[in-house]
């Protein structure tokens, strides 16, 4: 009995070793950031031997002046993120830039040997955003299971879903492991979203010399931001209002965080999804002879499809909660998104790319181009894709890059379909009164166009928030055609405008943003600010306090900043005289916060004799805020009742004896 036993056990291994997969003989993967190229340099076989795993490159095309590289650093990660180094490369020496070879022709890569029946790995050229990575390369049989999650996880996604709108402090708490300030750095710099402002902004995280930093600011929802540590390596993470975040940086790279009050930080694996890859081959999405949305849209629906074994495959590998594997399939989605609508936009501007390279064009055929294309992407066929889209998902409203998107949305031929003539209304009223009309009935057609794409009842959040981004620029166009009316009556009929335009919105959270973004157009109409009681306003006020009475120009720079420097020193005659010349009503000063070593031999040549300052960075970053501005140089000019003018002169543009802009 026990000899039949021992039989069966060896013929089963036996068997096991046997059916071992030792090679993907047409391996697939599901994204890189290899960019273009990787269209014409693809994986073509993999073999697996006892002491290497062997990566075959082939070369589709030959790419003229292209040089690539594999790095000694290069590794293979499994299914369970262990990491096998590369080993060697057959033609080239590893960390050689070497010339793309004829078309036809292949290289080798030559790594630790995998585990006997690997199904799925990757493959990492370095730890960095931007190095040459693919991700999921596996062969025909393997097809990534979809997480399951408790009803725990997902009433815990539900929460994070619902607090994306709180208000209140966020801080942000980190800790280099082992550090040493003779290391060479004393900062990191974050970069940050707020998801109900167009744009990012950026600060320097100052570093003790115990290797500690803490930063601290409001939010009115959910923060998406970015530490970029000293070996440019970025550490992703999502923060609520509310939240005090631990984060601890190690010298392998890793990262880990952990919310003060206890409870488990549900986005600490936001960083490990590999971001900037593609899941689409560009040159599939770009227009060739002819327009062929039918083959387009279902080379999307491909891409879809293999996206989701993508974000599948990631949330098993690296254990995504239930939050962030819906995160990364809505930023899967919008990514495919994104290619297909570039796609429609090169086709309705396909004749203006006829304008612009064509050496002699005829402009009626440019005119029948434009009403041919404008027809086609008018199409209901063409936009089925559109449909499938997940327009209504809040997690659509924390997009860390909405703009590109939405852009292309919002003058897409089907979200803009009907667009009557209304240029018999043109002469019957005034401008203002006519663009008012004109506006909204668009808008409200342009929502009327995105229920009948998603075949719903109410306008999308998707549609809504294309809307709500014209709102400002056209407060802006009607304001400048009112400026010769009476103050009483330009605010009546902007405020009118601007409630009709809200009506359309019909949603609360929405309309919040719409109330904020409305306030802020009128705080730049006024001729000044009022600056708002914050910590940024702490330090100004204690510099002010130097300057009673006087009109305070501020110039933001850094010795690290090109134009700066350029400027100072380009200007410095000009400046001096009224740097040092003391006014009655006027001071100029600078503000950097720069390190000592680099700032006070720069001040002693260049700005000797003004009044200048060297805050902290925490200072600075407050200041930052308080104007919201992360680019330099920055200018800003104080009253002496501490309001902020809200047309800043140019520096040269200010009379000292008389400085308010506003005043005749």
């Amino acid at each position: 009995m026990k000899k039949a036993l021992f039989s069966i056990l060896c013929a089963a291994l036996l068997a096991s070793c046997t059916n071992a997969t030792s090679e993907f003989s047409n391996p697939q993967s599901y994204a890189d950031n290899t960019c273009d190229w990787q269209k014409e340099l693809r994986v073509t076989h993999v073999e697996f031997t006892d002491t290497a795993t062997i990566l075959t490159f082939f070369y589709q095309s030959h790419q003229p002046f292209y040089t690539l590289s594999i790095g000694p650093q290069t590794y293979l990660s499994d299914e369970k993120d262990r990491h096998y180094k590369v080993l060697f490369m057959k033609e080239h020496k590893l960390g050689e830039y070497f010339p793309s070879g004829p078309e036809g022709t292949t290289f080798h890569v030559g790594f630790e040997p995998l585990p006997a029946g690997t199904k799925v790995f990757d493959m990492i050229e370095g730890v960095g955003s931007n190095f040459f990575k693919i991700i999921g390369i596996h062969d025909s049989t393997y097809t990534p299971a979809k997480p399951k999650f408790s009803r725990k996880e997902l009433q815990e996604a539900a929460q994070i879903r619902r607090d994306i709108f709180k208000s209140g402090p966020v801080t942000l708490r980190g800790t280099i492991a082992g550090y040493d300030i003779n290391d060479g750095f004393q900062t990191y710099q974050m970069h940050y979203t707020y998801y109900d402002q167009d744009g990012t902004g950026t600060v320097a995280l100052d570093i003790d010399r115990t290797g500690r930093f803490e930063y601290s600011f409001d939010v009115n929802n959910t923060l998406g931001a970015a530490i970029v540590d000293h070996k440019s390596n970025w550490h992703n993470f999502i923060a609520q209002p509310g939240d005090t975040l631990d984060i601890t940086f190690y010298k392998d790279g890793s990262t880990s965080f952990m919310l003060s009050d206890g409870r488990p930080y549900l986005l600490c694996n936001y960083d490990r999804i590999p971001s900037g890859l593609r899941l689409y081959d560009t040159q599939k999405f770009q227009v060739g002879d002819s327009v062929d949305f039918q083959g387009v849209q279902a080379y999307a629906f491909e891409c879809k499809a293999k996206g989701k074994d993508y974000v599948n495959y990631v949330a098993a590998k690296y254990h995504l909660t239930a939050f962030e594997y819906e995160y990364a399939s809505i930023m899967m989605e919008n990514d495919i998104l994104e290619g297909f609508m570039d796609y429609r936009m090169d086709v309705r501007n396909a004749w203006m790319r006829y304008l612009s390279e064509t050496e002699s064009p005829d402009y009626s055929v440019a005119r029948q181009m434009q009403e041919e294309s404008g027809e086609i992407v008018k199409e209901p066929d063409s936009y089925t894709f559109l449909s499938d889209f997940p327009a209504n998902d809040s997690l659509m409203m924390v997009m860390p890059h909405q703009w590109p998107i939405f852009n292309r949305y919002k003058f897409d031929g089907a979200f803009r379909a009907s667009e009557p003539n209304l240029d018999s209304l043109y002469w019957q009223m005034d401008y203002a009164s006519y663009r008012s009309f004109q506006t909204h009935l668009y808008d409200s057609l342009h929502l009327a166009n995105d229920m009948k794409i998603f075949s719903v009842s109410e306008p999308t959040l998707f549609g809504k928030l294309c809307m709500m981004q014209d709102i400002e620029y056209h407060l802006k166009e009607i304001n400048d055609e009112l400026m010769d009316s009476t103050d009483s009556y330009r605010e009546n009929f902007l405020l009118s405008y601007f409630a009709k335009e809200k009506s359309l919105i019909n949603d609360p959270v929405l309309e919040a943003r719409a109330d904020k973004m409305y306030q802020e157009f009128l705080r730049k109409l006024a001729p000044y600010w009022e600056i708002p009681e914050c910590r940024g306003k702490e330090v100004l006020k204690k510099i002010l306090a130097n300057y009673p009475g006087k009109y305070v120009y501020i110039d933001f720079w850094s010795t690290g900043c090109g134009p700066c420097v350029a400027d100072i020193k380009s200007t410095v005659q000009n400046r001096h005289v009224i740097m040092t010349k003391k006014y009655d009503r006027f001071a100029m000063i600078f503000i950097t916060s720069d390190p000592e070593q680099y700032y006070e031999p720069f001040r002693q040549e260049w700005l000797e004799g003004a009044e200048s300052y060297r805050v902290s960075q925490d200072d600075y970053n407050a200041l930052a805020g308080l104007f919201n501005f992360s680019a330099i140089p920055h200018h800003e000019m104080i009253t002496p009742d501490v309001r902020a003018v809200t047309k800043v002169p140019e520096m040269f543009g200010v009379n000292p004896d008389n400085p308010d802009p506003n005043q005749k």
